[in-house]
């Protein structure tokens, strides 16, 4: 019998296939709050901010999410922050092909690349950011 595929969480599968390639960042979607991110540095969040999907029905294998994010990379400096965002959009590119156990990437884009964001509340924190997108189909299942 096969179990009928439901759309993957596009921004878990970025989250968990950045942090693998990301060795020593923390990827998240939640900050953490004061000082205590300034402790966990070097830090990329991932935001979804949009992106729509194509769904022909839920069990159809050409169902695929188009998730667009807001991807913020936070250091001691500017610099760093602009190698950890560079190193993160080289990463970005090499994503299709790639999966979870949630899904795989079939696609990507870079909408914007790293520009300064700056982060007024932590002057002590530099952020880089960019907007990038992926595509995400669910798993293959066998019978």
């Amino acid at each position: 019998m096969t179990v009928p595929s439901v759309l993957p969480d596009g921004k878990k599968i970025a989250i968990d296939l950045l942090s693998a390639a990301l060795d020593g960042v923390l990827v998240t979607s939640t900050l953490p709050e004061g000082r205590a991110l300034n402790a966990a540095l070097p830090v990329v969040r991932v935001l979804r901010i949009g992106g729509v999907a194509d769904v022909r029905g839920w069990s159809d294998p050409a169902s695929r999410d188009n998730p667009r994010f807001s991807v913020d990379c936070y250091a001691a400096d500017e610099n760093q922050a602009m190698r950890l965002a560079q190193r993160a959009c080289a990463e970005w590119e090499l994503l299709p092909g790639q999966g979870t156990a949630d899904g795989f990437v079939t696609g990507i884009s870079q909408e914007t690349g790293p520009q300064d964001r700056p982060e007024d509340p932590n002057a002590d924190v530099a952020r880089v950011g960019m907007t990038l997108g992926m595509s995400v189909c669910p798993p293959r299942s066998t019978s």
